[in-house]
């Protein structure tokens, strides 16, 4: 007689589960898995893919725990923002920290910003929530970006009342690098598109990097 396969264990008919399991997590624990897996549908589909069902089973709890722990999807992108800030101020600072030389390490800055919102969504999230007037708390932005600023005035280059006016236009080289990356990073590929490949023309991050040092250069005659 023909064995009989049983559907409760016949591997052809097992499915695989798309999801991760649902697990038990401490309360910080479960905020980063969250926070991670809101990060990691940003980047790949943009701020319209930040929907509360698909974070859950991506991060593997259970939609509620999402509800919990942030309330709504407009708080986790108010979070989220701030945590693209920190990384942005954490690439700067060690970008300046790390460097005793002669010269400021102005291009490896520029490209660390460059780095961080042309990654994948990061950019868009920012623009999406300024334009939606759904705005992060500006203040734990601002706190994030305080960080690298405070590296950046420490360099050997920029200490003393010798350099007082150097530090002084910090916050605005800041500003000019940053809105230049989320404009980049929402842009950029596009707008290259409409001119002539040309090998030796330098990119977006690379000229504003040589501009600012012939800024800084004139300012130090």
């Amino acid at each position: 007689m023909p064995r009989i396969k049983s559907p409760l264990v016949d591997p052809d008919l097992v499915s695989v589960p798309t999801a991760p399991p649902r697990r038990r997590l401490e309360a910080a624990d479960a905020r980063d898995a969250i926070l991670a897996a809101a990060e990691s549908l940003l980047v790949g589909s943009g701020p319209e893919a930040l929907r509360l069902t698909e974070i859950a089973a991506k991060a593997g709890v259970s939609h509620p725990n999402v509800l919990y722990h942030f309330g709504s999807v407009s708080e986790l992108q108010r979070q989220l923002a701030q945590r693209v800030a920190g990384r942005l101020a954490g690439e700067i600072a060690r970008v300046f920290a790390g460097d005793d030389g002669a010269t400021m390490p102005i291009d490896r800055a520029i490209a660390a910003a460059f780095s961080v919102f042309d990654e994948g969504g990061y950019a868009r999230l920012l623009a999406w929530l300024a334009l939606s007037q759904n705005q992060p708390s500006w203040d734990a932005v601002g706190s994030n970006l305080e960080v690298a600023r405070a590296a950046i005035a420490a360099h050997p280059n920029l200490r003393g009342e010798a350099n007082e006016d150097r530090r002084r236009r910090i916050v605005p080289v800041l500003e000019l690098v940053i809105v230049a990356a989320i404009g980049y990073g929402l842009m950029g590929n596009t707008v290259e598109g409409f001119f002539e490949p040309d090998p030796l023309r330098p990119n977006v991050s690379r000229f504003l990097s040589e501009l600012l040092v012939a800024v800084n250069a004139h300012h130090e005659r």
